[in-house]
């Protein structure tokens, strides 16, 4: 599916943003070579990794301030 350009601060950039890589997250949380994992687990852990991303790029942040 091809987006349309949307500028950086733009309110629809994280639902555009959201369309492009949902289906690869839902690989990810679906997939047969992480079998011993629910998909509850590995989307939670996903959830995980992101929220310590969020936090290491809020604390950059308020380095700079």
């Amino acid at each position: 599916m091809e987006l349309p350009f949307i500028q950086v601060n733009h309110a629809d950039r994280l639902f555009a943003c959201r369309q492009k890589i949902e289906e690869a997250v839902h690989q990810i949380i679906f997939s047969e070579r992480l079998v011993e994992f629910t998909p509850a687990e590995i989307a939670m852990a996903i959830a995980d990794i992101a929220d310590d991303y969020i936090l290491t790029i809020a604390k950059q942040h308020s380095a700079k301030h």
